[in-house]
Formats: C-alpha cells, sequence, structure tokens
C-alpha cells in the first residue's frame, strides 16, 4: 500500500492521474458521438439516393 503514496507528491501525482482519466473519458465520449452522429447521417444520405 505504501507504493501509492508518492511522498510529498502525493496530491500532484493523483491529481495529474484524475486530470489525464478525465481527458481520456471525454475525447472517447466525444469520439463516440461524432461517430453515431456520422453514422446516422450516412444512413440519411443513401436512404435518400435509392
Amino acid at each position: 500500500m505504501e507504493f501509492l503514496l508518492f511522498d510529498k507528491y502525493t496530491s500532484y501525482i493523483w491529481a495529474s492521474y484524475l486530470l489525464t482519466f478525465a481527458t481520456v473519458a471525454i475525447l472517447f465520449i466525444g469520439t463516440k458521438s461524432a461517430h453515431k452522429r456520422a453514422m446516422t447521417q450516412l444512413r440519411i444520405k443513401y436512404a435518400r439516393g435509392k
């Protein structure tokens, strides 16, 4: 358990981990919604062509 405590830098290290995780999560959610929106637009585009 002691390896989780980084001496006097604990708060900075865990804050950076949290910030990194939040950034990755936001990017993942944004990319997923953009993909869904693009697929919907493509379905509409090709449905009109038929």
